[in-house]
Formats: structure tokens, sequence, C-alpha cells
């Protein structure tokens, strides 16, 4: 099916029509569940819009397709609650193409080949609709038009247009575009978000494959793009490293002090997150993130990477 849209609002309702699609751009690998909402902005909806509660694919298709949009497509009131209430900004797309080319200097430095650019470990930090991986439109902007592929300033878009210049065959430009996923990370607090920013991966190889080879990618090739996207765009509280909203109090039993003729009762103590009351992200009793290390096939815990050597952008 063709997902093409000359429309920034990706329709889930499309989505959730294309095989496993919205299943697995909705998959949270952390928790092997869905991603949760992690906002207030539809709990007025009823008891499972909570922050807390998973994304279901019923909640966001049919008469609710349009209920999870971009910022650019927000109302101005929406757009003030969430920057005042999770410091929520978008960046103009110029300001994203100068500060990704400072990034990694010019872009194909000499004495390096092209593969290696396209593997680059790149990270967008608190990504929102991860416009400094893939810049599909103007966040900033209310348009609703979408950006010309050669006007595309991502990270992602980049290395999208270095596969198109140097792979002509089908296949090894679809070895390369996963390459060029595979390098490509995201996290984002906000489940709304963390869906809008999926959405725009998955379309942004949509859009370079039709202009490469003028035809949109099977179902099969969006549903193995889609999984590597899962993966790499994840749900996470950037400052704990847990799946937002996960810590706990936790319940410590204390053992009744034994006398000569009786055992006292146990008694019951609530403590909260250790990670929490000290400020140590290595000791939180909610769900650490995880993500796929693709070079090595493994899934590892996002922060035992943190001094690895991905670019934070």
């Amino acid at each position: 099916m063709n997902l093409q849209t000359s429309e920034i609002d990706i329709r889930e309702s499309i989505l959730g029509q294309s095989g496993d699609l919205l299943k697995i751009l909705l998959s949270d690998h952390s928790t092997e569940a869905n991603i949760i909402w992690a906002t207030d902005s539809y709990e007025h909806l009823g008891p499972e819009f909570s922050p807390t509660m998973p994304i279901m694919p019923d909640l966001i298709i049919g008469e609710r397709q349009h209920l999870i949009q971009p910022r650019a497509a927000k109302t101005r009131r929406e757009q003030r609650r969430r920057t005042q209430e999770r410091a929520e900004v978008f960046t103009r797309p110029k300001t994203i193409g100068k500060i990704n080319r400072a990034t990694e200097r010019g872009g194909l430095p000499r004495g390096r080949n092209w593969q290696a650019y396209v593997r680059e470990l790149r990270l967008e930090i608190t990504c929102g609709e991860a416009p400094f991986i893939v810049s599909r439109y103007n966040p900033t902007a209310h348009t609703g038009r979408l950006i010309a592929l050669k006007n595309r300033v991502g990270f992602l878009d980049r290395k999208l247009r270095t596969v198109s210049k140097f792979c002509s065959d089908e296949a090894d430009w679809l070895v390369w575009a996963k390459e060029a996923f595979k390098a490509s990370y995201g996290y984002e607090w906000q489940g709304d978000n963390v869906l809008l920013a999926r959405e725009n991966l998955l379309y942004t190889l949509i859009d370079y494959y039709q202009d490469k080879f003028g035809k949109c990618p099977t179902l099969q090739v969006q549903e193995e793009f889609a999984g590597i996207i899962s993966w790499n765009i994840f749900q996470m509280d950037g400052l704990k490293y847990v799946v937002p909203l996960s810590c706990h109090q936790e319940i410590k039993v204390i053992p009744g002090e034994r006398r000569l003729f009786e055992t006292t009762p146990d008694t019951l103590v609530e403590r909260d997150c250790v990670g929490c009351q000290h400020g140590n992200p290595r000791n939180h009793n909610g769900q650490y993130a995880k993500i796929m290390d693709w070079e090595k096939n493994q899934i590892v815990r996002f922060v035992d990477q943190i001094r690895c050597g991905i670019t934070m952008t």
C-alpha cells in the first residue's frame, strides 16, 4: 500500500490497515508492551488515556485518527502548555542544518569512505518528533507542507542522500539504508511524540525510496524498517534512563523481633525509589530503557552505553 501523503499529519488508520506497521511502531522493547502516553494531554478522554496507560491501536484509529498530531498542527494553547509543562521546544530547520553540518564537519570528510559515514552512530536527545534526525516538515511553522527531499537537513536525511548517490542497485540501496537507520537513535518522554518520530522515520524511508526507484517499498520492507525504528526511537526519561513514570514506591518488610515467649509482627515500610532519592542513575527501581546494539546484535540497557562513542545532537 502506498503510504505517501501530502500532509504532515500521518493517519494512524492508514498504518493500522497496512500489515503490522502500527503494532510495530507502538511497541516498547523495554517493557515488551506498548509505549505509554506519558502526558496528561489526553486523559480527559477516559482512564485508558491516563499517562501511565499504554497507547493501544484502537484508541488512535477510526474517529480518533486525528488525535495524535504534529506540534505544527496543534493549537497554540496546547503548544504553550506543553512548552511550559514539558519544556517542549522545537528548532527551525535552518538552525538544525547548521548544527548537523557542524557536528559532522560538513559531511563526508576526506580520508573516510561513505560507508563509514553512513554507519556513524548519532543520537538526538529528547527528540520530540525527531527533526534533527529527519526533517520532513518545519515543526515551528503551520504551513502543513512537506519539505522537498533536497532541502531536508536531518542527519538521517543526509545519510540517505549519500546512500542514493552511491547505490544504484535496489538491493544495495536497501542494505545501506538499513545501516543508516541502525546508526540513527533518538529518545523521548511523551508517547505521542515517540509515535510521531517513528512515523516520520518510516515515511522518510518511503520518500527516499520512491525518489530513487519511482515506486513505494513493499509492505515487507516497510515492516523490516519499522522494526529497526521501534528499537532506535525509544521512550525514556533522559535524566533517569528508565521508562517514564516507572519508578515506584517499594514495600520493605522488616521482620518482627524475636523475644523469649513471642515474636512481634512484621512491619511493612513504604520506601521511595533509592535512585530518585539520591539522584543515582544506576540505582532506580523503574524499568531501564533497552536498545539494540546492531553491531553485536545484542539487547543492551541504554544506561550502560552512555559513555560509548555516540554523537549526541
